[in-house]
């Protein structure tokens, strides 16, 4: 009889380890369940924000760009006048272009696209490349831009990646240093590392700042002539 009686209560006991294990199971796919619809929350209150943004950023440079050529146009405007609006229109161009990549390589990243094709390079020539492509940026703030590289350094990377990051930072820079401030930019090689860094005179950030910025979520302010972010540059 106590046999029987001890038989049962194993075949209970293991019948409550196997309820206890499948509860375990149901918890752990209830709380993936519920980090997903976080992830996505999260993702489509980003989405909101910078489509919002992105159509109102789109709108400046391609009305600037239409304006002018419909002046062209209509009124025949000469040369001289023509050649005043065409900075601006680059610089909004420029803007344009840039925030059109940041944006085509977040939705790759957040589509996990295998985006990585590394080759030789040589930083000094995407440093180069970035600084004239946001010439106008700091021309137009009266602000110095600093690069004095002399030897050639070579890394082992992805052109597009490094050049995006560059061109950011770059343009951070700019965007946060007031009128007539300066920007240096410079190259380090340590080791089997190479450090690509970017100086400058600008507002700076709090560690509040800092901490928002590398949580990986959406985070903008306005620089110092009031210039408009998606927030996707140093989150990239």
């Amino acid at each position: 009889m106590n046999a029987e009686v001890q038989k049962q209560n194993q075949i209970i006991d293991e019948k409550a380890r196997l309820l206890q294990k499948q509860n375990e199971i149901i918890d752990e796919k209830a709380r993936l369940l519920q980090q997903q619809a976080n992830e996505l929350s999260e993702m489509n209150s980003m989405k909101n924000k910078l489509f919002s943004v992105i159509s109102h950023d789109l709108k400046a440079p391609l009305y600037a760009l239409r304006n002018l050529f419909r002046s062209v146009q209509q009124y025949d405007m000469p040369a001289e006048d023509i050649k005043r609006f065409v900075p601006e229109v680059v610089n909004d161009l420029n803007y344009t272009t840039a925030l059109m990549e940041n944006l085509l390589i977040w939705v790759k990243s957040q589509m996990q696209i295998n985006m990585m094709h590394p080759q030789i390079l040589e930083v000094s020539e995407l440093v180069n490349d970035a600084v004239n492509l946001l010439r106008l940026q700091a021309h137009s703030k009266n602000i110095l831009v600093v690069f004095g590289q002399e030897q050639p350094v070579f890394i082992y990377a992805d052109r597009d990646m490094i050049s995006l990051v560059i061109r950011n930072l770059l343009s951070n820079a700019i965007k946060f240093t007031p009128l007539e401030g300066r920007v240096e930019i410079g190259i380090r090689v340590k080791a089997k590392l190479v450090e690509v860094f970017v100086k400058d005179t600008g507002v700076g950030m709090d560690q509040k700042t800092q901490k928002q910025l590398f949580e990986n979520k959406y985070y903008s302010t306005k620089g110092t002539a009031n210039e408009t972010g998606t927030g996707l540059g140093l989150m990239l």
